[in-house]
């Protein structure tokens, strides 16, 4: 790994964990409204992709309770795989963007990051710092 990728795969790693964290803070400022099934899916679903070794080298980032997964660390992001979206009655849907479409409907977060990591293209690799198309 040369000095720019040890970079990015620094930024990567901050992003995962400081994602995880903000979503853990948050759900404690509202454990008094009582157990919040989105917020608890969001922190399932970023824990379990960062198990993933193809999944854990693209930037997460999140909206709306939602998880994305982008090839680059800035906005606009590239996203070339599917999202995840924690459901209120503790499943998960799995879907894409382009073309818009659900991929499936699974019961665990560890389905849903499987499902996202059979769609990913191949040749997927470290995100970059850059903007899209930047590489």
């Amino acid at each position: 790994m040369n000095v720019n990728e040890e970079t990015r795969a620094a930024v990567v790693e901050a992003q995962w964990l400081g994602a995880r964290r903000a979503w853990a803070d948050r759900l404690e400022r509202l454990e008094h409204l009582g157990p919040k099934v989105w917020h608890l899916g969001t922190i399932a679903v970023l824990d379990a992709a960062h198990e993933d070794p193809v999944l854990r080298q693209l930037y997460p980032y999140t909206s709306h309770c939602h998880v994305h997964f982008s090839s680059t660390t800035r906005f606009p992001y590239e996203v070339a795989v599917p999202f995840v979206i924690p459901l209120p009655d503790g499943r998960f849907r799995v879907v894409r963007r382009d073309p818009a479409g659900e991929v499936g409907e699974v019961a665990t977060a560890g389905e849903a990051v499987d499902l996202v990591v059979a769609h990913v293209p191949p040749g997927l690799r470290l995100a970059t710092t850059g903007l899209p198309m930047e590489g």
